[in-house]
């Protein structure tokens, strides 16, 4: 999956942007994923533009949204193997970290990157 970001933003636009898509109504969150899942723009334009300045305060580009999604779950198989080659058993729990991190950080990814390609900024033509 290739690395999808947003647009460079400062903190207190991020904070903002987090606040506004937390404040909005469950069922409205629920919604606005789906139908991205789906190809489709949620009907109230309101609901978009909030859920896109949320995909791009959460997709910033920053290390970790431009590392491949495979990577971490690589560290954390090599420190597994690692972990039953060597009598380094401690490194099972980085192991653990890194799978764990990886497929929180693939599921962000594949629930939010729909959002952000599929959607233009507000206020942009095109």
């Amino acid at each position: 999956m290739s690395a999808v970001v947003g647009p460079e933003m400062d903190a207190q636009r991020r904070a903002n942007a987090l606040r506004a898509f937390h404040t909005l109504p469950r069922e409205d969150r629920h919604d606005v994923l789906a139908l991205a899942r789906q190809g489709r723009r949620h009907p109230d334009e309101r609901v978009a533009a909030v859920a896109w300045w949320y995909a791009a305060a959460v997709l910033q580009p920053r290390w970790f949204n431009r590392m491949p999604v495979w990577l971490p779950l690589l560290v954390g198989v090599a420190c597994f193997a690692l972990a039953l080659l060597t009598p380094a058993w401690w490194l099972v729990v980085p192991g653990i970290a890194a799978v764990l991190g990886g497929g929180s950080h693939l599921r962000q990814r594949m629930t939010l990157s729909p959002l952000l390609r599929m959607m233009r900024a507000p206020g942009q033509d095109g």
